[in-house]
């Protein structure tokens, strides 16, 4: 994929989009720079094409002149005309926009072209050129360099049909991940093993040495963090790793792509992000639990109007707004007795509540555009799915037919719904009927022996660690799920650790440096006293090269709970932070 990145920055200016741009090229694409270039800067920046900021160039009386009286209009105006022009030179198939300013350009170029805009889900939508709109239906607009397959696409030449249990006994696999009452990898496990393969689970640790010479393959599947330990090797079969998460978790699942060797991602959805990775990739959604629900009780029979489990349903802002805003509307209209709302719930208690229920509410939130797993849980029940409009969606299910689109006023829509109960009867029994012959785990299971065997294993055995990186870039690349590291006198960082985002405390506003503001600091010193408000913004990790002389006064002053590592002269402090990670009390134990 030939990706043109329009910037007013270099790139050892901004550590965001160096991140991008080393992942992408990474991962085998071609990246143009095309930059907005201050006219006196012209020939000394690293992009491919450079853009003068403010037109005409040159020093003569008469261009200051004209320069020093075009409106602010005008000048954007031109710029944004001009850099549309040079992205649209390049050739390329896609346009990523670094900041808001660049998005006119971009969406210019891709409307001319025939191509796309690459943006996160926080920035605006970009209409009939957004990846994240076209990727579903349009496979072909994010081919990922690797390759991809043809599971749910519209080129996708399977009949509907219900696996037979016990089509796969002889074979044999390693599912392996951080098993919790929430990872939807139990639910691949226990479809695993109906499926009659012999099934070999690890929760912590795989030695591929271990591994059978006659094993199909080794499946990791996302979770928590830590991530799992590996050694030895080469594997002797295909590697997959289920990815299900979206952006806020794309550089993690990438480096675990590293650190796990995998030959193939999975994605559970979010399918515009394939060209982020380096080897093939499929689409591989969620599916319904069959174990886990009963689906038996007629609509008009069951005990709550809508029902609704999730994170946060309480509260007033963050990425969880729109959620709360559902739950607030809801409670001002239904008496409580007809919602059935959990937060905190076991998955047998979210089931138990969505088998009472008539209408579940699925919001997509701000960080991603999941399909998410609350999708499949309310089929499963037999209950009428109101659902964001997530792009993707409609592969699986048909809008109308089997899920409905959720309206601004979610209690107003809930309760005209509600009025005819024989409607949402119908909806509900095609959505069930869909999922049955489609999208139950079994079905994914049928769909992981046959990725499996057109993937070719790499052999590799490296986890993606380079052995020309400092002892502190080491341990830092060891935690794959940090990606923002804000550092003091390590500047070998920004060059070792090229996907992440490396900043200088020294050139950082020191508004950023606020306390709990950086996900990650390091420094390198050998007396930390001085440096407690650089410590102070460290938010999830601590990281020392030197003697660490003060950290234990400062760690029992904010921070008594931090779990401290040491390897030889680097320290390793985890702060606790609230975060996707594993505690004792969920890992289920076998």
């Amino acid at each position: 994929m030939h990706i043109a990145v329009i910037t007013t920055r270099s790139l050892e200016a901004d550590p965001r989009t160096r991140a991008s741009v080393m992942t992408l090229r990474q991962a085998g694409n071609k990246v143009t720079m095309v930059q907005a270039t201050s006219p006196s800067m012209l020939g000394k920046t690293s992009a491919d094409i450079e853009v003068p900021s403010r037109v005409p160039t040159g020093n003569t009386r008469m261009r200051r002149f004209v320069r020093g009286h075009q409106s602010v209009d005008v000048r954007r105006w031109v710029l944004t005309r001009n850099l549309s022009r040079a992205a649209l030179s390049t050739g390329a198939d896609a346009f990523l926009p670094t900041t808001g300013a660049m998005f006119s350009a971009a969406i210019a170029a891709a409307s001319k072209s025939g191509g796309s805009v690459i943006r996160r889900p926080n920035q605006p939508d970009c209409g009939e050129v957004d990846l994240i709109n076209l990727a579903p239906h349009r496979p072909d607009m994010a081919e990922p360099p690797a390759g991809s397959g043809v599971f749910h696409t519209e080129d996708d030449p399977r009949d509907d049909q219900i696996p037979t249990p016990g089509s796969h006994r002889g074979r044999k696999v390693v599912i392996a991940y951080r098993k919790t009452d929430s990872n939807p990898g139990k639910y691949l496990e226990e479809a695993l093993r109906r499926s009659g393969a012999t099934v070999r689970l690890e929760t912590n640790a795989v030695d591929f040495d271990t591994v059978d010479e006659d094993t199909d393959f080794v499946v990791f599947v996302e979770g928590p963090y830590p991530a799992l330990e590996i050694s030895g090797g080469p594997s002797p079969c295909p590697v997959l790793l289920w990815a299900h998460h979206g952006e806020h978790h794309l550089f993690a699942n990438i480096r675990l792509v590293k650190r796990y060797r995998a030959d193939a991602v999975l994605l559970a959805h979010s399918w515009h992000m394939a060209p982020w990775f380096p080897v093939p990739v499929h689409r591989f959604p969620f599916g319904i639990p069959r174990e886990l629900f009963d689906p038996s009780k007629v609509l008009a029979d069951r005990s709550y109007d809508v029902g609704m489990v999730g994170a946060k349903l309480w509260g007033e802002s963050g990425p969880y707004g729109r959620r709360q805003e559902i739950v607030a509307q809801l409670e001002e209209v239904f008496p409580p007795e007809k919602l059935g709302f959990g937060e905190m719930v076991s998955a047998a208690e979210m089931a138990s509540l969505y088998n009472e229920s008539r209408l579940i509410p699925n919001e997509g939130g701000t960080r991603h555009y999941p399909i998410t797993m609350r999708v499949f849980e309310s089929i499963a029940a037999r209950a009428v799915l109101i659902s964001d409009d997530l792009p993707g969606t409609d592969i699986l299910f048909e809008r109308d037919e089997h899920w409905l689109v959720l309206e601004e006023d979610v209690a107003a829509q809930a309760t005209r719904l509600l009025g005819d109960i024989g409607r949402l009867q119908e909806i509900a029994d095609a959505a069930h009927s869909r999922a049955l012959h489609r999208h139950t785990y079994d079905h994914r299971v049928d769909e992981l022996f046959s990725i499996a065997e057109t993937t070719t294993p790499a052999r590799s055995t490296k986890s993606g660690q380079d052995t020309a990186m400092s002892p502190l870039a080491r341990v830092i690349d060891n935690d794959p799920e940090v990606q923002r590291v804000t550092h003091l006198g390590a500047p070998e960082l920004a060059e070792q650790l090229p996907t992440r985002e490396v900043l200088d405390a020294l050139d950082t506003e020191p508004a950023k440096l606020a306390p709990a503001k950086m996900e990650s600091v390091a420094i390198r010193a050998e007396d930390l006293s001085e440096y407690r408000d650089l410590l102070l913004a460290a938010r999830r990790y601590i990281y020392t090269d030197g003697s660490a002389r003060g950290l234990d006064e400062f760690l029992k002053e904010h921070h008594p709970d931090a779990e401290v590592e040491s390897y030889d002269d680097v320290t390793r402090v985890d702060l606790m932070a609230e975060a996707y990670r594993i505690l004792p009390h969920e890992v289920i134990q076998w």
